[in-house]
């Protein structure tokens, strides 16, 4: 559950079980005791939740004890998150987003009533979802009871609530119709795009429909005309825009040009890791700050990424900061990240937190960003070096010493390709190699052993992963943190 969501939870306790979920299922053993100390919650409330969870997800989950720490196990995917989604079917803040999302406004009063509530216990619940709409900088009406704000920051909210956020009983789904008419309309030039795009097929079904809700109750959006210039010459805005007609004529709406331009511009800002050609063709187009491919050399510059490697990256994070440009020229809340990821961000890379931090406090008037947005952008930066820096590390020698059973090396030799050898160089030692000059040169960056004598015999001074004799999914999972740890080192050292 995500924490966005968490926010409009009225019942506490169900808050709190959803809370311990989000930790039990990302880490699968706990104990009380660290819960307890990171919720701030008693022990003894703990246990009368875990023995709750435990009961109510029976036929789904498992929870077993043993020395002091719990186990998690989901035993039926599909039923657990049935009976997670369950948790929250008594969530009315849930159902009154649904209803503001159609356009349907009530009064407190007639809430209070359908609900069954007074109208003070009302407030202090809708009082959640107002302090949750400020993130957004949105507000909370309550006569009637409806969002005002920007309508780039409600569109927004609306889809991190709806398509970011964790699946529940309430979630509002794009109709599958406009699947269908997508398909029956653009079948022929579906995949003959000139930018492109990483946004995913349901993120776009999502942008598309509620664009057509909110155009449906009247509010619309506006763009700076320097957007909306370049949009409206593209081969492939003009691809989207001829469902206009078939959108109208299947739902009694009729979007504008400048409806089509927000969805195109919501679906280009999500770039794609691969394709050089795409984002190269994606900053000429759409740039009209020459300032960012200057601002994009100096981070990589600063980051000790040598020439060669620059060439590959350049045209990736040239769009990553135009991306960042166009949001904040459309609304600078389409900047906004999820705290989920900035708290993952923190936890995980704070020295290259830092450093983005910094770089971008000391390039802010070439960039030239709303500033109550850069703790975020920060943010997606160091997500997106971590990420792009790994994707276009340098393949790796990685060496096999291997010995068993003759059907157990070559199994070990099938998921070594499986697992490595799209991206990596993977070697097999001769027997007239197999000395320790050979192990410990220059021309091998990993060393792969399930015979723990290669280790003791052979001084080694190359990084290793001594495996079991047969291999389990931790020991491919050692090879592959190995790999990524020499990734960080590697950058490490270049910055040194």
């Amino acid at each position: 559950m995500r924490e966005l969501q968490l926010k409009f939870i009225c019942n506490a306790v169900t808050a709190r079980w959803l809370r311990v979920l989000n930790i039990i299922e990302r880490e699968q053993t706990f104990t009380i005791t660290n819960i307890s100390e990171r919720l701030e919650v008693s022990q003894r409330t703990l246990i009368a939740d875990i023995g709750y969870l435990k009961k109510h997800f029976e036929y789904s989950a498992r929870f077993t004890y043993q020395n002091n720490r719990y186990t998690f196990e989901e035993t039926d995917r599909l039923l657990y998150q049935e009976q997670k989604q369950a948790l929250l079917s008594e969530e009315i803040l849930f159902e009154i987003m649904g209803n503001i999302f159609y356009g349907e406004h009530e009064t407190i009063a007639a809430l209070a009533e359908y609900y069954n509530y007074s109208e003070n216990t009302l407030r202090r619940f809708l009082s959640l979802a107002q302090k949750a709409l400020r993130d957004y900088e949105l507000t909370l009406t309550f006569t009637p009871v409806m969002i005002i704000g920007n309508e780039e920051s409600i569109r927004k909210f609306f889809f991190d609530f709806y398509y970011e956020g964790a699946p529940t009983s309430h979630t509002l789904h794009p109709p599958k119709e406009l699947h269908e008419l997508l398909i029956e309309e653009l079948s022929e030039h579906l995949g003959e795009y000139e930018i492109g795009t990483g946004c995913t097929v349901t993120a776009f079904y999502y942008l598309l429909y509620i664009a057509i809700e909110r155009s449906r109750q009247g509010f619309l959006i506006t763009l700076p005309e320097t957007l909306t210039s370049i949009d409206y010459q593209e081969q492939d805005f003009r691809l989207l825009f001829t469902l206009q007609e078939p959108i109208e004529k299947r739902y009694g709406v009729r979007l504008s040009k400048e409806e089509f331009c927000w969805v195109y511009y919501q679906v280009i800002i999500r770039r794609t890791l691969h394709n050089t050609k795409q984002e190269q063709t994606f900053y000429q187009r759409f740039n009209h700050w020459p300032q960012l491919s200057t601002v994009t050399t100096t981070f990589l510059t600063s980051r000790s990424i040598d020439k060669e490697q620059q060439k590959q990256l350049i045209p990736f994070f040239n769009s990553f900061f135009l991306t960042r440009k166009i949001n904040d020229q459309i609304s600078p809340v389409l900047n906004k990240l999820m705290e989920e990821e900035k708290e993952s961000v923190l936890v995980h890379y704070p020295n290259e937190l830092k450093q983005c931090r910094q770089f971008l406090e000391d390039h802010r008037k070439t960039l030239g960003l709303t500033p109550s947005y850069s703790e975020d952008i920060a943010n997606s930066l160091t997500l997106y070096s971590h990420i792009l820096f790994r994707y276009y590390a340098p393949a790796r020698t990685i060496c096999f010493l291997l010995e068993g059973d003759y059907f157990i090396t070559q199994y070990i030799r099938a998921q070594a390709q499986q697992l490595l050898g799209y991206h990596h160089h993977i070697r097999y030692l001769k027997i007239r190699e197999l000395n320790e000059e050979q192990l410990n040169g220059n021309q091998i960056d990993l060393l792969v052993t399930n015979y723990s004598p290669y280790v003791s015999e052979y001084r080694l001074t190359t990084d290793y992963v001594l495996m079991k004799q047969v291999p389990d999914r931790l020991d491919w999972i050692r090879v592959l943190d190995k790999l990524n740890s020499l990734v960080t080192h590697s950058l490490q050292g270049q910055r040194s």
